[in-house]
């Protein structure tokens, strides 16, 4: 563990300060932790990588030009995460001049799945992988999302709701639904829900 890696985890108000002060090691550090998790979850939500490289370079870009006024923010990752979502549909809005279109329609979350490369449980055989990723696949592009953000990135149900703009109750109410149905599918199909809980983790 590097010296930055142990004063954010014991003394992560004075690294923010560093990086506030100009330390571009400390911003080096966050950027190289946090890129590669940001590029996947950009991909989910817009196929095209450039676009989305550009739009993580604009959102790292941003806070460093603004550190000074940017408050603390009590998690990182959520930060940028939001600012990634953000400055994705602010560059969308400009390329499609501002259409009505909601939120949604521009950033319709999509997970492609290769079930080849995934695993869900050593016991679990081929063709339940296959049906699990289809019952994964018929959850809207919106239910992804926020199982992504949940049981993937480990997002607690307020940071999925500003995230995603969703009222947090709601939130809370279709990963409820959600995992209901999932269980009863798998139920139908004599697949443990052991399963589900594996495969969230790797779409």
């Amino acid at each position: 563990m590097t010296i930055i890696e142990k004063t954010i985890q014991e003394e992560p108000e004075v690294v923010w300060m560093r990086f506030v002060d100009g330390d571009r090691s400390v911003f080096t550090f966050i950027y190289n932790s946090h890129v590669d998790a940001l590029f996947s979850y950009g991909m989910k939500l817009n196929s095209n990588k450039n676009f989305v490289k550009d739009c993580i370079q604009d959102v790292f870009l941003d806070i460093y030009e603004h550190r000074k006024q940017i408050s603390r923010p009590k998690n990182i990752k959520f930060y940028l995460f939001k600012a990634l979502k953000h400055t994705m549909f602010r560059e969308l809005k400009k390329e499609r001049k501002k259409s009505s279109l909601p939120e949604q329609e521009k950033l319709s979350f999509f997970t492609e799945y290769n079930i080849e490369t995934k695993t869900i449980d050593e016991e679990v055989v081929k063709h339940q992988k296959k049906l699990v990723a289809k019952i994964i696949k018929e959850l809207t592009p919106k239910q992804q999302e926020i199982l992504y953000l949940r049981f993937t990135k480990g997002f607690n149900y307020i940071e999925i709701s500003e995230i995603t703009g969703i009222n947090h109750n709601s939130v809370r109410k279709q990963v409820y639904r959600t995992i209901k149905n999932l269980r009863k599918s798998l139920a139908l199909n004599n697949i443990t829900n052991s399963g589900i809980y594996s495969f969230l983790l790797v779409i």
